[in-house]
């Protein structure tokens, strides 16, 4: 049983795409031009470790022999961290010594809690300018075809089949209180830049049908890959907050998401 593609793109948007280790914060998503794609190097790390040993060798840094194998790959017992870093808590033996459970557990808390916190600040403190810096990507975006029809895209029956995980339907519930801000934002751009709204909404459109050609098909995945293609990437909360934000007004319009 591997760690699940859904499962590691979740641990790095409750990171922030960041180290979670406090001596190190390295930022571990980029955003590629060529591609048009985020790249995430950031590893999941088991707190208690993976598997006993055996025929693989010596156990795993702090495997647990009492923990139920469906526990080892989930949420509770990951950690978003660079490579240097993952090394460095798995060594032998002074990794498992020096981080053991406990401590990385602390850690993983103290971090996620540290980025939900920084995302709520910035709930409250976000503006045109960080909207513009998430959107800014958007000039590049060609304009969409004459028939391209942006209210028929399936992934709310998707989402329905499958079923999002509760965090995910909070955080979306969460960000509709800044939608408003959105809409006053792609209204103001508009007046100058008119296309800009069906730029923005095929430029996420092409996204989504590129995850469905890549075989995503459950609701889940296709929300948090959709969240970290709307941060690209970026460092500052506020702006990640702000990227997360338009994607979610996309998704209460139905103008890229279907009700």
């Amino acid at each position: 049983m591997s760690i699940s593609n859904s499962t590691r793109n979740r641990l790095a948007l409750l990171s922030g795409n960041r180290c979670a280790m406090p001596s190190c914060n390295r930022l571990l998503a980029k955003y590629r031009d060529d591609s048009h794609d985020v790249d995430l190097f950031g590893e999941a790390a088991h707190i208690a470790g993976e598997h006993g040993g055996g025929s693989r060798g010596r156990p795993s840094a702090r495997f647990d022999s009492a923990m139920p194998i469906e526990e080892r790959n989930s949420l509770s017992n990951l950690l978003y961290v660079c490579t240097d870093c993952h090394k460095k808590i798995d060594a032998y033996p002074h990794g498992e010594q020096d981080y053991p459970v406990d401590r990385l557990l602390l850690i993983k808390d103290e971090h996620e809690r540290k980025v939900a916190a920084a995302m709520d600040e910035a709930m409250a403190t976000v503006s045109f300018r960080e909207l513009e810096k998430a959107t800014r990507w958007v000039s590049e975006v060609p304009p969409p075809r004459p028939d391209q029809d942006f209210s028929k895209i399936p992934l709310e029956a998707k989402i329905q089949r499958n079923g999002l995980s509760v965090s995910s339907r909070n955080l979306i519930s969460s960000y509709l209180t800044a939608t408003p801000q959105v809409r006053s934002f792609i209204q103001s751009l508009s007046q100058d830049d008119p296309k800009f709204p069906d730029r923005l909404k095929s430029g996420f459109l092409e996204h989504y049908y590129k995850l469905r050609r890549e075989g995503l098909s459950s609701g889940e995945d296709l929300f948090n890959s959709m969240c970290i293609f709307a941060r690209r990437g970026f460092a500052d909360f506020k702006i990640q907050y702000a990227a997360e934000t338009v994607l979610v007004y996309l998704f209460e319009t139905c103008e890229v998401f279907e009700k």
